[in-house]
């Protein structure tokens, strides 16, 4: 790595742009939340819905939700990946509710959902 980015960089992981990120997180994160924002199924099939797009631990926590308190019906706009590294991918969706931040993460059965949550800029507000 050449000195003037390591100085600029002491730590010498650079961040990524958007446009590094792998559209396969981008679309496994569309996948997701179009699971996800069903309120209006029971929630063992809601829960049927999203396992497959999560990684274990998310979707043991996913269990524990009421699908009648997912605040949003639909996504509204494509996904944009906010920020991006080989192992992870944030992704912004938009949806009926607002635009939500889905953390992908790289496993061995390809890019799985380790969060989501809303948009900190939006958050902010």
């Amino acid at each position: 790595m050449p000195a003037e980015t390591l100085a600029a960089d002491p730590d010498g992981v650079l961040r990524a742009t958007p446009g590094t990120a792998d559209p396969a997180a981008v679309t496994a994160a569309l996948r997701f939340v179009r699971a996800w924002a069903r309120p209006d199924l029971p929630a063992e099939s809601w829960l049927a819905g999203v396992r497959p797009y999560a990684v274990a631990a998310y979707a043991d926590l996913l269990a524990t939700v009421e699908p009648a308190n997912v605040p949003a019906t639909r996504v509204t706009g494509a996904g944009r990946a906010a920020a991006a590294t080989a192992q992870r991918v944030d992704v912004d969706v938009s949806t009926d509710a607002g635009v939500l931040r889905v953390v992908c993460v790289r496993s061995d059965a390809g890019w799985l959902v380790a969060t989501l949550g809303v948009r900190e800029e939006a958050a902010a507000r």
